[in-house]
């Protein structure tokens, strides 16, 4: 049993200075000083006093804030991924999207056991499909077609061949970012220049594109091999 979602989209390869106040030093205060004038009394004893005295204001000693030590910060866990995916085509409860180009680079970056399969796509038609379902799915089968641009008209797409890619099962509610890999090169084969009987570099092929993306979840276990791409020609 299997449920198909079809897909029509085609995807191409001041810092602000702390202010200062100057505060007015204190005026230290003047020495003061009194004296009694001697009087004329010849059996008194003349007395004379002088007296200084300086005030000075104490210093108050800089209060120092206490630190306040953070408690560390608790981690916040992951939103749960939104359910039904939005912006995805739906139909009996599964879904598909293409990627875009800032997503599907995402998805390279993230996954290192990719970088054979994006060295392939250095030089193959390559193409992408996220899928998901309401379900458990057994097995994924996706199939696309390779496009090309008709030379004779811009308007007008050739079909260069058809690949089917399959991948392994997949949890309800599931994301699953699947890359499919053509056999289709993007550069035309090297070549000899009958003149100089030198080697021509190849040349990009413009215009080829995989598109015509349809997903298939199957309920169903297989016994072919899983993960599998195979890629067919039209001649």
């Amino acid at each position: 049993m299997k449920v198909k979602l079809f897909v029509s989209i085609l995807i191409c390869t001041a810092l602000v200075a702390p202010s200062a106040v100057a505060a007015a030093p204190n005026p230290s205060p003047k020495p003061t000083s009194t004296a009694k004038p001697a009087t004329s009394n010849p059996t008194s004893t003349p007395k004379a006093s002088a007296v200084s005295t300086t005030t000075k204001k104490p210093t108050k000693k800089p209060v120092k804030k206490k630190k306040r030590v953070k408690k560390t910060a608790t981690p916040i866990p992951s939103p749960s991924p939104i359910w039904p995916p939005v912006g995805f085509t739906a139909s009996s409860g599964i879904y598909a999207k293409i990627p875009t180009g800032k997503e599907l680079l995402g998805l390279l970056s993230a996954k290192a056991g990719l970088a054979s399969d994006v060295k392939k796509c250095e030089t193959n038609a390559c193409g992408a499909v996220v899928v998901a379902a309401d379900i458990q799915c057994r097995w994924w089968e996706i199939k696309s077609t390779v496009l090309m641009v008709d030379p004779a008209d811009a308007n007008k797409k050739i079909t260069l061949g058809n690949l089917r890619t399959t991948y392994n099962s997949l949890s309800p509610k599931t994301y699953a970012n699947i890359l499919l890999i053509s056999d289709e090169p993007m550069y035309s084969p090297k070549s000899i220049d009958p003149v100089t009987n030198q080697e021509v570099p190849p040349v990009a092929r413009t215009g080829i594109s995989v598109g015509n993306i349809s997903a298939i979840c199957h309920k169903s276990a297989t016994e072919e091999k899983i993960p599998s791409s195979v890629y067919t020609p039209v001649k």
